[in-house]
């Protein structure tokens, strides 16, 4: 649809959608609609975001075809956008590229208001559209950026940038830049191939309770961190095992020296045999007291190492369940007599069977739709084990860590509505 062809019904049209858009009460109290009528009022607002937003676009687009931005003092559309109306350069430039895909494929304007297309993927069809006329030299028409449209509709930005590399055939261009800021800050640019962040993502989703923020530069951080304290730690032990080696080796070189002089003083000293050779004897014998008494100390101390650990092991063991027997204690005396449940550990074949490289939140909303979040992943019993559930793989879900609290939350609830009753 073009501006300069609105009828007066079309005018009105959307000026009431403007009006109707404008009445929206932005100081309603939400938090008094109940679950089902919040969902609802923001499902509307949606709508109407995607029809003004697609109605915007098409003003964009008139505007750049009348050139209205040379009458306002703007040599471009972008200046226009981003000096006279405030948007950042970004969304300046995603609006550009959607109105102008807009004019060239005006029946894309539906797709946009119902949410087939985004105004991202408009740009990413526009970019590749950039590049690969610079590239390789080549135009893509109108028939095949419809073509083009048709492929990535319904797919997030990582699945159509995916698709539109493999029909276009955009070539990769491997790029690792280092730039240092003022602050000694470093801003690194670097190209992973697909096996390599396929790697990098799994560790990031194996990390996920020790690293909460999905970023990249937390992430690798961690991981080097990690690495620098193995690597030291095998290091250190290397040093030991060499130094303590070394000293044997000394002490046998010692002793062997006054094994040697021992025997050369009792052939060539005939005055008093017997009081040198007891003397060289005990001497020997004092190196050896002296390296038993070495191992015996270095024994001790890994020892007492290890017994610290695990006296420690037990003070902690005994400390949870010293916390679990007063909690159990303290349920079991309620006034509404809570069953009582011994919590054991889930063995380690059944969490490893669960929580795998693929493990995904199996959390179902109330359309059978999935979280499928693949970070914090935490095994849930399905049936608690207050309720009298078990630690049966039967009774055993993966649940991301914010769908499993709000599942205790749910559960919370419900147990205290039946006790209230």
């Amino acid at each position: 649809m073009s501006f300069n062809t609105l009828s007066d019904t079309q005018t009105i049209s959307y000026q009431q959608t403007l009006a109707d858009y404008q009445k929206t009460d932005t100081n309603s109290c939400f938090q008094d609609l109940s679950d089902s009528n919040l969902v609802s009022c923001f499902e509307n607002l949606v709508r109407s975001e995607r029809k003004i937003t697609a109605q915007v676009l098409e003003c964009i687009g008139e505007i750049d075809k009348r050139k209205l931005f040379l009458e306002k003092g703007y040599t471009s559309l972008f200046d226009y956008l981003v000096k006279d109306f405030g948007y950042s350069p970004g969304a300046a430039m995603r609006r550009i590229d959607g109105a102008r895909l807009l004019n060239e494929l005006p029946e894309i304007s539906e797709k946009f208001e119902s949410g087939i297309l985004t105004l991202s993927q408009a740009t990413q069809v526009q970019r590749a559209s950039r590049e690969l006329k610079k590239t390789k030299n080549k135009t893509i028409n109108s028939a095949q950026k419809r073509e083009l449209l048709s492929q990535i509709e319904n797919l997030n930005q990582k699945e159509t940038e995916q698709t539109l590399a493999d029909l276009l055939n955009l070539p990769v261009m491997p790029v690792q830049k280092e730039v240092v800021h003022k602050n000694h800050s470093v801003t690194l640019t670097i190209t992973f191939s697909a096996e390599q962040i396929q790697i990098l993502e799994q560790a990031q989703n194996m990390i996920s309770h020790s690293v909460p923020h999905k970023s990249w530069a937390d992430t690798l951080t961690y991981l080097a961190q990690k690495e620098i304290s193995r690597r030291t730690s095998i290091r250190l032990e290397k040093t030991i095992t060499a130094a303590t080696a070394v000293e044997k080796q000394s002490n046998k070189k010692k002793i062997a020296e006054k094994t040697f002089q021992a025997n050369h003083a009792t052939q060539t000293n005939h005055a008093n045999p017997t009081n040198h050779a007891i003397q060289d004897k005990y001497d020997i014998q004092t190196n050896h007291t002296n390296l038993n008494n070495h191992a015996i100390q270095y024994n001790y101390a890994i020892q007492t190492n290890h017994a610290n650990r695990t006296n420690f092991t037990t003070r902690a063991n005994y400390a949870i369940q010293n916390n679990y027997a007063t909690q159990t204690d303290q349920s079991t005396h309620s006034p509404n007599q809570r069953n009582t449940f011994k919590r054991r550990a889930i063995a380690t074949r059944v969490r490893k069977k669960l929580i795998h490289p693929l493990a995904v939140c199996e959390h179902k909303d109330s359309k059978g739709r999935r979280c499928l979040n693949t970070r914090f992943l935490q095994i849930d019993h399905i049936q608690s084990l207050s309720r009298g559930g078990t630690n049966h793989l039967d009774n055993l879900q993966v649940l991301c860590g914010v769908h499993n609290r709000l599942k205790y939350q749910r559960e919370s609830r419900e147990a205290l509505l039946r006790e209230e009753a």
